[in-house]
């Protein structure tokens, strides 16, 4: 994922990320499985949909995995690899009026999707994937056969930029839900894009080190430059369940690079690993 620089904010949507994790940071693992995590009270829907919600969005997004993992099991779409060439650009299908939407960033595009709708709490959403430029031809009239929208943003990863962009002006969204993984949360953050986090903090944890965390740097997507959140608010909720509400800061550019005390501290742990 990429972004091509500094954007005004009147340009894309607010947007807010919304996640469910466990005391040790993690979005994925056994901890959400457990009955006592579970409960009827469910924080995490009743804080974003019905009479309790915190927030009014119109979008949603997340990545492919994302995806992947919750909706559609890793299918591989029935594409035409001999279908006709499709017009160059962006695609808006008919459902696009709909006026909710459920963007993925799939940025090859390997979703294999069934129908052009998700749910949206009660209502339904209007899928738009969000492609690269090197996107097939054969995926491109998959999802037009599909009735869902895409729009391509980038060409070697997605310009999360040109994307908020193209989600403003062509669908006409004012507030966006982020809702993960942990790659896609570090990248809209590193890139100045995400407002405040909404994290619903389960009181549980199962320690798996292979489980995704809240946010995930990964080499070539996104830097690891420190972020400061200022707190807004912490409410105590049914069943344990805690409710952390930040604003986003900026990222910090230390130079960590030209820190003599910082550099040689790294050194004795690589060291000491090693051995």
């Amino acid at each position: 994922m990429q972004t091509g620089g500094s954007m005004n904010r009147s340009e894309r949507p607010f947007i807010f990320n919304h996640m469910e994790i466990s005391l040790d940071g993690k979005i994925m693992g056994k901890y959400l499985w457990i009955p006592e995590t579970n409960t009827e009270s469910d924080p995490f829907y009743r804080t974003i949909f019905g009479p309790e919600a915190k927030f009014t969005f119109q979008a949603i997004v997340e990545g492919r995995t994302t995806i992947e993992d919750n909706q559609t099991g890793y299918a591989v779409p029935e594409v035409d690899e001999n279908a006709a060439p499709v017009p160059e650009g962006d695609y808006l299908a008919p459902g696009a009026s709909c006026g909710r939407f459920q963007f993925v960033l799939d940025s090859k595009g390997r979703v294999a999707w069934t129908k052009n709708t998700t749910d949206f709490g009660e209502e339904k959403a209007h899928i738009v994937e969000v492609m690269t430029h090197r996107a097939s031809n054969a995926y491109r009239d998959y999802l037009r056969r599909q009735g869902i929208s895409y729009i391509l943003c980038g060409d070697d990863h997605v310009d999360l930029e040109e994307f908020c962009r193209k989600a403003k002006s062509l669908f006409h969204v004012d507030s966006m839900m982020l809702g993960g993984g942990g790659t896609v949360n570090w990248s809209f953050i590193q890139a100045g894009l995400t407002d405040e986090m909404s994290l619903i903090l389960a009181p549980a944890a199962d320690g798996n080190v292979n489980a995704q965390s809240l946010f995930m740097a990964r080499p070539g997507i996104s830097e690891d430059h420190p972020v400061l959140f200022r707190p807004l608010d912490v409410q105590l909720l049914d069943d344990g369940f805690v409710w952390l509400h930040y604003a986003v800061g900026k990222k910090n550019m230390y130079d960590f690079d030209n820190d003599p005390e910082f550099k040689a501290v790294q050194e004795v742990i690589a060291r000491g690993r090693n051995e």
